[in-house]
């Protein structure tokens, strides 16, 4: 008896470890589409981060990119790039962010936005700092890279030859300034590809994923040994360190707590927007609409605006305004404030004037406000 409780008790501590061991989890299911203009975006909520920690990496995967694709990492509350190198940076594959520990408050409170342009999100996930393995494979000596794109380290293809596709190469920096940028190139000078084509670099690191076989192939006919595989150049920062990081954990299909991104729709005819867009009551939500629809509008067409109403909240009056898309967002009609229509459940059908015709054509539309979920904008002419 003394043996089989020896091994229930192990069999329940080998339960326990696996149960709480760290796992690449899923926190948002798509599609969610990331159109041109930089006008598309969703926020991945607070709850997601409620137990992320420094270190932890999110993991954005995604298929429909261009060589014009770019993505951004930012503040819902004020719409700035958590850091330097999440302005804006290209996209050929699943893009990451590694969480820092100034970024924790504003996660757990606000979450965060992904944006950017021509690409579609297909899932998301959050994995623990211990998930990930780095080997440092180059330790100097140190490069400085100045103003003018000067300065360049050479790596060997041997301190390479372990790298493989899912891999990141990190490289860590020192001495970044605003406007920081980061060149991986191969033997012949070319970039690697596009998206380390001049990235903003900041902080103490910068990562980049080999998500692609391209890359890698580059970098293997290049020859082994002691010949030259790759450059790093740029401006404005100082490279230390280079280091190869491996994803060594554990991956979950389960998606019981994970976000549903809105559901999407194909446009019809006259539509502008028909989807499912939440603008929450702290006003951080926003739908941006370029000025092409436009073009042939006249003072006869009308846009309806349906929406949904969000539970009642005590002290908020669902609310929303029609602006500009360019600078100020000054309000269509004219008005350097903003003219708050108060929401009940109906649609909103906003008749054009000269004035916001103009703005229209001109700047295209921006729809702020909160207390309510954007399903559908259509663009009609009344005869």
């Amino acid at each position: 008896m003394k043996h089989v409780r020896f091994i229930i008790v192990v069999l329940l501590c080998l339960v326990s470890a696996l149960g709480s061991y760290a796992v690449e989890r899923v926190i948002l299911v798509g599609p969610k589409t990331i159109g041109p203009a930089w006008k598309d975006r969703i926020v991945l909520e607070p709850r997601l981060f409620a137990e992320a920690e420094a270190g932890d990496v999110l993991t954005v995967y995604t298929d429909g990119y261009r060589r014009s694709s770019q993505g951004t990492f930012q503040n819902p509350k004020d719409w700035q790039a958590l850091a330097e190198q999440y302005k804006y940076f290209g996209i050929a594959g699943p893009f990451r962010m590694t969480i820092t520990a100034d970024m924790l408050p504003v996660l757990k409170q606000h979450g965060v936005c992904i944006g950017g342009k021509d690409y579609r999100i297909l899932y998301a996930t959050l994995s623990k700092a211990a998930d990930y393995q780095e080997n440092i494979v180059w330790t100097g000596p140190t490069a400085k890279m100045d103003s003018n794109w000067g300065g360049c380290a050479e790596i060997k293809g041997k301190t390479l030859a372990a790298l493989k596709v899912g891999d990141a190469l990190k490289l860590h920096v020192s001495k970044t300034k605003p406007g920081s940028a980061v060149k991986i190139m191969d033997l012949t000078w070319n970039p690697i590809d596009n998206t380390v084509d001049g990235a903003p670099v900041g902080g103490d690191s910068f990562t980049y994923y080999i998500d692609d076989e391209a890359p890698l192939i580059k970098l293997q006919l290049a020859g082994g040994g002691e010949n030259v595989a790759m450059r790093i150049g740029g401006k404005d920062y100082q490279l230390d360190r280079l280091g190869i990081v491996s994803f060594v954990g554990q991956r979950s299909d389960d998606t019981s707590s994970a976000q549903r991104a809105p559901k999407e729709y194909k446009l019809k005819p006259g539509e502008l927007f028909h989807g499912e867009l939440t603008f929450p009551n702290d006003w951080s939500a926003n739908l941006r609409i370029t000025a092409e629809p436009f073009q042939h509008s006249t003072e006869n067409d009308v846009l309806v605006i349906s929406y949904k109403l969000l539970p009642r909240q005590e002290g908020v009056v669902p609310q929303m305004s029609l602006r500009e898309n360019h600078g100020k967002w000054h309000d269509l009609s004219g008005a350097v404030e903003p003219q708050w229509q108060k929401l009940d459940g109906n649609d909103v059908v906003m008749t054009f004037d000269a004035v916001s015709l103009d703005k229209l054509k001109t700047t295209g539309l921006v729809v702020t406000g909160r207390g309510f979920v954007l399903n559908r904008i259509e663009l009609m002419h009344v005869e």
